[in-house]
Parts: structure tokens; sequence; C-alpha cells
């Protein structure tokens, strides 16, 4: 993982697959991914395998008597983490508009 930037997937640590994140911000979130494309995949996985979606898309997802499901781009996807003062810290990047993108609880 780049020890500069860090990128949340949204999906409960319980089931992402990514790696420990190093934080003292107190995020709801312990475990993080190295890129984009990774937290994506994390995230479609979680709504295949746990919560029963069907892929029916790159992106759109659907679960019978429920609203077709659409996750951001790959290039999007995520809450984006930059290093604070310690190369182990991360917080949320003010800077990053796409920061805010993405599925994050």
């Amino acid at each position: 993982m780049s020890s500069r930037f860090m990128i949340l997937c949204g999906t409960p640590d319980e089931h992402c697959c990514g790696g420990k994140l190093n934080s003292d911000q107190g995020l709801q979130h312990k475990k993080c991914h190295s890129n984009r494309e990774e937290a994506f995949r994390c995230y479609t996985k979680y709504l295949v395998k746990v919560l029963g979606y069907k892929r029916i898309g790159p992106r759109d997802f659907f679960k019978e008597g429920e609203y077709v499901l659409m996750v951001s781009k790959k290039s999007k996807f995520g809450g984006y983490l930059k290093t604070g003062k310690e190369l182990t810290r991360y917080m949320p990047d003010e800077r990053k508009s796409a920061g805010n993108r993405g599925v994050i609880y």
C-alpha cells in the first residue's frame, strides 16, 4: 500500500479485504485500500456476496423488490485519505473534491 494516500470503500470491516488503517481521527472504518479500483472491487464483492444483489452492468446492481443501485465510477469511488504529520496517521483530504463521492457510510 502507498504510504501517502489511502482509500476507504464503505464496506463493513468484517467483510472488507483491505489492509489495516492507522488513524488517530476516530474514523468508523479500520481498513483501507491502496487505490480506487481495489476499493471498488471490495465494495461490489460485498454487494453481491453478502447483500444478495445481482450485477446487471459494470456499475449497476439489482435486488428483487428494490431499485437499481448504481455505484460511482472506479476513478471516483471511495473516500480519499492523506497522510498527516506522521507516516502512519491518515485523515480526510479536504482539498480533494473526489473524497465525497462513492459510497461511504
